[in-house]
Formats: structure tokens, C-alpha cells, sequence
């Protein structure tokens, strides 16, 4: 009863409710044999369905990831520095901490972990911007203070700034290869992000030691994965995680970044 209460519920929520009026429409224009009128709606149910209510999206992630298994951290070799891309954390003053934790945050915890191990040097924080009341913050500062103030890191931290991309993180880390002489960088973020965020990394002139994490999709996190199961925005978020890698490579491509 619980499974069957949790389902209906779902139906209630935003992906849910445009699913349902997307199979009424769709369903009237066939009852109507409106053919070429069912062309449009019956094209958006299509998609809705396979990125929110099927295994799909696991799937097309798993391809991304499972080229990036998890490694064993006591093997890594020990680096100069350990890199941690954005995107886990953001700015936040209504958070008692000072930040507010994201899907990305494992980013943040295994590059702590490697720290703790000796497996780096310094601590080197990537990030965005974010615009707040109080003006623009970088996501990278905000991580570099708590990290420091709650003393969680054995080697020094240092911040990249306000960084537009990936792109951006890989060539301030560029210069400070240049600038300190490092001959080895270990590179945290998420499994499926690794492929694209290494190319460009290594095509900026950092060669790096690959450290996946944040594993999202069902296989690599050895879970069950349901073929059909009621629309859902977890499902559409892993499909949009997967889109964007996908379009974020040919974009780099364009621009010569890897």
C-alpha cells in the first residue's frame, strides 16, 4: 500500500502532472485520428517518458562512468597537489556553515580524503560564481573558509577564483603548474564528468591522475534498476547530467578545448 501511495504521489509532482496531461492530450488526438496533430505532443511524451519513467537514463550515465571505475585511494601515487572541480557546494548565508552542500559534494569529501592520506600537497578548490544579494561570490572562496575553519584539511588549501567552466579551472591550474613546477596533479569530480574534465586538463598542459567519485547511475552503484517505473525528476536529472556531458564534449571540440 505504502509502494502504491508512494507512485501516486509521484504523479502529483511537476514531471508527474505534465506526463499525465501529455498522454490525455495524446490520447484525444488519437481517439480523433488527429495523425498529424499527435506529431508534436506525441513526440514530447515520447521523450518525457524514456528520460523520466525508464531505465534509460542510468543506462546512457553508466556508458559515461563505467569507464571510470573506482579506484583504490591507498594505491594512488602521491602528488604534488590534489584538484577538486566545483560544482558540489555554493555560497550560502542562510546555512549555518556558510555553504550549501550540493549533488557534487563527494567531489569535496574524497579530495579531503586523498589530502588526509597524503596523496597531495595542497588542496586546490575549483568553482563557479554565484550572484547574491550581497554581490557575486565564488563557490571555490566559500569552500577554501569552511574547509580551513573547521581545520579538515593536514595540507595548505587554495582557491581558483570564480571559474566560468571547466575550461576555466584547467588553465588557472595550468599556470600554477608552471608557476610551482608540479609534475603531478590527482583530478577529483564526478565519474561521469572525468572523460571530458581529463581531456581538457591534459590539452590545457596538466597531466593528471584520474580520482572518479559521485557515481549516479544504478549499475555503478550496485543498485536494482526498475525498466519502467512512474515519471520522476530524479530520472530527468541523470538524463540532463548525461546531455550535458554529451553536448559540453562537442562544445569543447568546437572550441579547441580538448
Amino acid at each position: 500500500m505504502t509502494s502504491i501511495l508512494r507512485s501516486l504521489a509521484d504523479f502529483l509532482e511537476p514531471t508527474g502532472i505534465v506526463w499525465v496531461i501529455l498522454s490525455v492530450l495524446c490520447a484525444i488526438k488519437i481517439r480523433r485520428s488527429q495523425w498529424r496533430a499527435l506529431i508534436l505532443p506525441g513526440t514530447a511524451w515520447l521523450l518525457l517518458t524514456l528520460a523520466s519513467a525508464t531505465a534509460l537514463p542510468h543506462t546512457l550515465l553508466a556508458a559515461l562512468e563505467s569507464k571510470w571505475p573506482p579506484v583504490d585511494l591507498e594505491e594512488l601515487p602521491e602528488c604534488d597537489a590534489v584538484v577538486v572541480l566545483g560544482g558540489g557546494m555554493e555560497p550560502s548565508r542562510s546555512e549555518p556553515a556558510g555553504i550549501h552542500f550540493m549533488g557534487g559534494a563527494d567531489r569535496l569529501f574524497t579530495g579531503l580524503m586523498l589530502a588526509k592520506k597524503g596523496k597531495g600537497k595542497v588542496l586546490v578548490m575549483g568553482g563557479g560564481s554565484f550572484k547574491t544579494t550581497s554581490g557575486i561570490e565564488s563557490e571555490a572562496d566559500a569552500v577554501k573558509t569552511w574547509v580551513e575553519e573547521w581545520h579538515l584539511s593536514p595540507v595548505p588549501v587554495q582557491s581558483l577564483g570564480s571559474c566560468t567552466d571547466t575550461h576555466d579551472e584547467a588553465v588557472k591550474v595550468s599556470a600554477l603548474v608552471v608557476k610551482h613546477g608540479w609534475k603531478r596533479v590527482a583530478l577529483v569530480t564526478s565519474a561521469y564528468h572525468m572523460t571530458r574534465s581529463r581531456a581538457v586538463f591534459e590539452t590545457a598542459g596538466t597531466a593528471v591522475v584520474p580520482v572518479p567519485c559521485n557515481y549516479l547511475s544504478a549499475a555503478l552503484r550496485d543498485h536494482r534498476v526498475n525498466w519502467v517505473e512512474v515519471p520522476n525528476a530524479a530520472n530527468l536529472g541523470h538524463f540532463e547530467a548525461w546531455m550535458h556531458e554529451i553536448i559540453g564534449w562537442w562544445a569543447y571540440r568546437l572550441c579547441g578545448w580538448v
